[in-house]
């Protein structure tokens, strides 16, 4: 994955995550908004540009790491309940 940092303010924070679909943005901006700061998920075109992430609101870059950090908690713990489930 490449991030690159479109934005970068005191409150606010504009990412891009190249060669990346528009439902890993989604995943990790709805995380953020259970973080308490307001982000979103954007992507111009379908076809001809990268999607992104918005996050605005105390400690952005905080916010988007804990965002990040419960996104892969529940990937682990839907990894474990898959293998239980399909080794019986």
């Amino acid at each position: 994955m490449n991030i690159k940092i479109l934005e970068e303010e005191k409150d606010k924070l504009k990412i891009e995550l190249k060669g990346e679909t528009a439902t890993i943005t989604q995943v990790i901006a709805d995380a953020a908004w259970k973080e308490g700061v307001d982000a979103a998920a954007i992507r111009e075109h379908p076809f001809m540009e990268e999607p992104k992430i918005i996050v605005s609101g105390e400690k952005p870059k905080k916010a988007l790491e804990k965002a990040s950090q419960a996104v892969q908690e529940k990937c682990d713990e839907l990894k474990t309940e898959l293998q239980k489930e399909l080794s019986k």
